[in-house]
């Protein structure tokens, strides 16, 4: 493994909780969208279940997770998210200069939960026989009408998500190989590597305990498992 040059440092940008979001949301997504052209029923809902309960540990982590992983810290105003987006054109921005999503992209996390939870919520209410007569676990607390309307969210809004996930990889891809950050790598090992002047920004940084992220996530997968045991009866 390289060394930074002497003028970088490597900084730390994602802790553990946010990354294990991310790659478990991706392994989530793709599952649901293999065993759906397969008709693998039971783990397309298992996939389902497993994206809610991401979502809501997301939502928690949103507000009581490491600084730069907080909504307060990178959803701004729009004004902000067009001068950003002006610049891409003429390439003046830099991801460099972000210690978290710049202000598109946080805007796009919270486009991209939105859809999944969406998504994941009206499989909940979902009632066809697509899937060999398959009803979700809350189908029965509803009317017909509204399992009808669920089923057209659910196959609507799937579309919403493959443009989105289309738009994020594209985005990885533009920085990585346009702009030579490679912002995967930090997604995956938490650290990037940054020119010493800019280095302070990155030390600002509020890291929440990686334990406390974990239990979060194991509560709200419980969470789910029992909410969805209990309406299966």
């Amino acid at each position: 493994m390289s060394t930074p040059s002497a003028d970088e440092k490597k900084v730390k940008l994602w802790d553990f909780p946010v990354r294990l979001f991310h790659w478990a949301l991706v392994i989530a997504i793709v599952t649901a969208w293999w065993t759906n052209r397969q008709v693998m029923i039971d783990i397309h809902a298992i996939a389902g279940y497993s994206v809610l309960a991401l979502v809501i540990f997301r939502i928690i982590w949103g507000f009581v997770g490491s600084s730069n992983a907080r909504f307060a810290d990178f959803l701004t105003g729009p004004k902000r998210v067009i001068n950003y987006v002006l610049k891409i054109p003429n390439g003046t921005m830099s991801e460099l200069t972000y210690a978290g999503h710049n202000p598109a992209g946080g805007w796009m996390v919270l486009v991209m939960i939105l859809l999944v939870g969406v998504q994941a919520v009206s499989g909940l209410f979902a009632s066809e026989d697509t899937f060999l007569f398959f009803d979700g676990p809350l189908v029965a607390y509803v009317s017909s009408d509204v399992a009808s309307i669920m089923n057209w969210i659910h196959h609507t809004n799937i579309n919403l998500i493959y443009a989105a996930v289309g738009l994020h990889v594209f985005a990885a891809l533009f920085y990585l190989v346009v702009k030579r950050e490679n912002l995967i790598r930090a997604i995956v090992i938490g650290t990037r590597r940054v020119p010493v002047e800019l280095a302070g920004r990155f030390a600002n940084i509020r890291f929440a305990s990686p334990v406390l992220g974990i239990v979060l996530l194991i509560i709200c997968a419980l969470v789910v498992w029992g909410g969805v045991t209990l309406a299966r009866g």
